[in-house]
């Protein structure tokens, strides 16, 4: 029976409040994903054909299928992608009550490394499931901010069918989309760790996610090494609910024993989203505490810094303590980073250079050392840093006793001349 036109009003209506705006207002990459225009523009075995009943609006693709318990591909359509992208997959299915039968879909991506979907099928392919449910009517399911593979330049969408019974079984497939995900807002972890030390210790990265919005979100996890990013792994954190992340590098990225910058990403539209971050010392001969990491946002990126307090106690003069320094570009362009080390009095104890390279992550470990200044006290030291572009430096003090860390804060004073 054909749905009255209140409960399409209706159904539109649940439906857009049910999405952001941005997200519903996003361009559907899926070519007549919607049916307006009959079945064209899909790939398609001799059972599919249009139908007048839809989901939000008139229009949807009916398989008629025979008998077919395993499945089988029904519809196809391949859609050019980017590689990296967050996409959102989206489908409307309605199985009808039929006696003795039953059926089901799956409406899936498979990722491709060359054009129009040529050559293996590559990791990470989702898929949407559908099953038939009391009462009978239109099922609609999305799954959002889905990583393509960094080899991956177009993607077959795929509508499987199955069926069980004597006749054949009518299946509705509708508002097919796939889109690129909403705008993200953007914070930078600027440096972070699992590694071992020099004298056995671990570094390890904590992270820590709070979400004050009265909905679950999510977010979106990648980690820049080598001016490349990983690929995106997407976590969910509940309503109201606090989650962390222990060595998250290792426990969520995958990435073992490397160093780089974290970039977190979420969805504005649901509220703000807290993060905190401390690089645990692992060490159990001289255990250590650790040292909390600024997560900043994009627009606190700086292209001058004054970084003081240096000064690693009372034993600076026995080595016991080293100054770590470095940045991260999040640029598409390469940066050039000068960074400036100064005694307590104000003199210039030398200098050095280093050019980050687009979304490059450098550490250089000693300044002092680097600029040929060991044995010199670091009582009253500053380090001044300039860029050409908003980058994010930052500048760790290890206490190599311990192998614990301490964050300097970076201050917003202009570089020393």
């Amino acid at each position: 029976m054909r749905p009255s036109a209140a409960f399409l009003h209706a159904f539109a209506v649940l439906l857009a409040a049910a999405l952001p705006a941005s997200a519903s207002g996003a361009e559907n990459l899926v070519a007549n994903g919607a049916f307006r225009e009959g079945v064209s523009d899909w790939s398609r075995i001799d059972v599919v054909s249009y139908s007048a009943m839809g989901a939000a609006t008139p229009g949807s693709a009916r398989i008629t299928l025979p008998s077919r318990p395993e499945g089988g591909d029904a519809m196809l359509q391949c859609i050019a992608v980017e590689g990296w992208r967050l996409y959102d997959l989206g489908a409307a299915v309605r199985l009808p009550e039929w006696p003795e039968h039953s059926g089901g879909v799956s409406v899936r991506l498979r990722w491709h490394a060359l054009p129009n979907c040529q050559g293996p099928s590559l990791r990470g392919a989702p898929s949407l499931d559908f099953s038939y449910t009391e009462p009978a009517g239109w099922q609609v399911k999305e799954s959002r901010r889905i990583p393509a593979p960094q080899e991956a330049v177009s993607a077959l969408v795929v509508v499987v069918a199955r069926a069980a019974g004597e006749e054949p079984y009518p299946i509705f497939v509708d508002d097919v989309v796939l889109r690129r995900s909403v705008e993200e807002q953007d914070v930078f972890l600027p440096t972070a760790a699992s590694v071992r030390g020099a004298k056995g210790e671990r570094f390890e990265t904590d992270l820590w996610v709070y979400n004050p919005a009265p909905a679950e979100r999510m977010f979106t996890l990648r980690l820049w090494r080598d001016g490349q990013p990983t690929t995106p792994v997407v976590l969910r954190v509940g309503a109201k609910q606090t989650r962390h992340l222990s060595d998250v590098l290792l426990s969520d990225l995958g990435q073992r024993d490397v160093a780089g910058a974290v970039q977190l990403s979420f969805d504005p539209g649901g509220g703000p989203m807290h993060f905190s971050a401390r690089v645990v010392t692992v060490n159990p001969e001289s255990p250590g505490n650790g040292t909390l990491l600024p997560v900043l946002r994009r627009d606190e990126a700086r292209t001058d810094a004054l970084f003081p307090g240096l000064s690693g106690a009372r034993d600076d003069l026995t080595g016991a303590f080293r100054v770590n320094a470095g940045a991260f570009n999040p640029h598409d362009a390469p940066v050039e980073a000068v960074f400036w080390l100064y005694d307590g009095d104000g003199t210039e104890l030398g200098t050095f250079t280093r050019t980050l390279a687009p979304g490059g992550w450098l550490q250089v470990n000693d300044v002092f050392r680097e600029v040929g200044a060991e044995g010199v006290s670091t009582e009253g030291a500053v380090l001044a840093f300039n860029a050409r572009l908003p980058v994010f430096p930052f500048v760790i003090a290890v206490d190599d006793r311990s192998g614990d860390g301490t964050s300097i804060k970076a201050r917003d004073y202009p570089v020393l001349r």
